[in-house]
């Protein structure tokens, strides 16, 4: 299967996904009588595996994550401004390793809509900031590494203009029909062409074509949703979509206490890593985090 048709499914499949729970949730959001919706909660997640004498094997291991999540929401009668933060980090030591990354994540969306008659509709522009805040590494042996990114190195910013769609408080869609688009790589050691920029150049450019999804909200007693959508497809190369989906579910167990699952799905065609069969090129990225520990609200 070509990449064409791969990506193109996976676009489908994402915003239908995304339509459904648009509807569900936008048929049962509660509206507040005040403009402003902020949100946020600060995760701390540990697991620890001791073994002394255990007959079945293993490895002592020990994992932190901490996962920050926050939303403000000015929903006035004549403007909209919807501005979300994630900010997630992690570290794992197994055995006598030393302790290595396995979550980091930095992404800002900032919408700002001028209502029509209508109201459901705004005029919009958008901010779409994505980085990471740390080296990261590729391990192929225990003993030996290969810097593979680090802070701006890749980082991507989109600045678009289009129209919103807010059934509620819990929902946006914004398609932005001209967005700009940079990728930077502000590293020179990481400046190989394999993060999205041409190889020894430390920005590339594009115009092309935006789609933005946004689901805070409850979705039943104590289970949290927070997921993300973005589709940006390039005008010179319009079938070639760079997807990224961004979801985090919170189950609450008590005040302090919660259960969280993180999940991203990343995909461009620019991005050249290793695959799990050892073969290079593009290839759908995949994350998941799932925790238990602390929560505070913001």
């Amino acid at each position: 299967m070509s990449i064409f048709h791969f990506g193109n499914r996976r676009m489908i499949v994402c915003a239908i996904v995304i339509a459904m729970l648009s509807s569900t949730v936008a048929a049962t959001a509660q509206e507040s009588s005040s403009p402003w919706d902020n949100k946020g909660t600060v995760s701390l997640n540990l697991t620890q595996v001791a073994l002394r004498n255990w007959a079945a094997g293993g490895q002592n291991t020990i994992g932190l994550a901490g996962l920050l999540s926050y939303r403000a929401l000015y929903n006035g009668t004549g403007s909209r401004w919807e501005t979300t933060l994630d900010v997630g980090y992690g570290l794992t030591k197994i055995g006598d390793l030393p302790f290595r990354k396995s979550d980091d994540r930095f992404i800002l969306i900032s919408t700002y809509g001028v209502r029509t008659p209508d109201s459901l509709i705004a005029y919009a522009a958008q901010l779409d900031f994505r980085t990471q805040l740390t080296d990261g590494f590729h391990y192929p042996t225990d003993s030996t590494e290969t810097l593979i990114s680090t802070l701006f190195a890749p980082a991507t910013l989109n600045l678009g203009l289009g129209a919103t769609y807010a059934p509620s408080r819990a929902v946006s869609i914004t398609l932005m029909g001209v967005t700009g688009r940079g990728v930077f790589v502000l590293d020179r050691r990481l400046q190989n062409g394999s993060l999205g920029a041409d190889s020894g150049k430390a920005v590339r450019l594009q115009i092309g074509a935006s789609l933005n999804a946004t689901i805070v909200t409850e979705l039943f007693e104590n289970v949290l949703l927070n997921t993300k959508l973005a589709i940006f497809a390039p005008y010179d190369a319009f079938t070639s979509q760079v997807v990224n989906w961004n979801t985090v579910l919170t189950f609450r167990i008590n005040k302090f206490l919660s259960a969280s699952f993180a999940l991203d799905v990343a995909y461009d065609p620019r991005v050249v890593l290793t695959r799990d069969d050892g073969t290079r090129g593009p290839a759908t990225q995949l994350r998941n985090v799932l925790g238990i520990g602390i929560t505070l609200p913001l």
